[in-house]
């Protein structure tokens, strides 16, 4: 998949590798855990207007990269839209990520039990 998420201590690690690193410019992020504000499993639909700053965009399919809509920075990495997990963020470089994993329910509620804020 290219994709691979580990739980640290006070950080998420989104690691890329393979043509993943290629098309979205970036080998990992590490998003401190007090900077997610709410996480979401399944569905994600980019708005036909954002914008590609840098990275791969194919219609209907898939996305890796940089993208703005409505001053909003997201990252995306997925090729298919409907096992993502959506985090969305303050404080940190995106607004939004939006990541394809193989068990997006499960990767959610791991990611929510390390929340400072539900915890």
């Amino acid at each position: 998949m290219g994709r691979s998420i580990t739980f640290e201590a006070n950080e998420l690690i989104i690691k890329f590798s393979g043509l993943t690193v290629l098309a979205g410019l970036k080998q990992e992020l590490r998003i401190p855990y007090d900077k997610i504000k709410h996480v979401q499993a399944g569905n994600f639909k980019l708005h036909w207007s954002a914008l590609r700053m840098m990275g791969t965009s194919v219609p209907n399919g898939y996305k890796a990269g940089r993208f703005l809509y409505k001053g909003q920075k997201y990252f995306l990495s997925y090729n298919n839209a409907s096992h993502v997990v959506v985090l969305d963020l303050e404080g940190y470089d995106y607004d939004k990520v939006v990541v394809e994993v193989g068990t997006p329910k499960q990767i959610k509620q791991a990611i929510l039990k390390r929340l400072p804020q539900f915890v």
